[in-house]
């Protein structure tokens, strides 16, 4: 008997969760401008295990520390529906 376990779906499924409760969110990034701004709360590990930018951003990008440096950020040029998009 074979079982197969489609990992990809469950992973994404359960960061999907993950940043639906908000649970264990250890950074807060604020989008946008006013009247048209919203603070996300996310996940450093994933961040930036999965795009340089925020590695590069949350760790200052030093050389000598690949600590996260970073509990908030800004990104003003965003619109917060697209980085909600984005983020998911």
């Amino acid at each position: 008997m074979d079982i197969v376990v489609d990992l990809p779906s469950r992973l994404s499924s359960a960061y999907e969760k993950l940043y639906k409760s908000g649970k264990y969110a250890d950074v807060s990034i604020h989008v946008g401008k006013e009247p048209n701004n919203k603070i996300f709360l996310a996940h450093t590990l994933i961040l930036c295990t999965q795009c340089s930018f925020f590695e590069n951003s949350l760790t200052e990008n030093t050389e000598t520390s690949k600590e996260i440096q970073k509990n908030a950020m800004t990104l003003e040029d965003v619109s917060p529906d697209v980085f909600e998009i984005l983020l998911r």
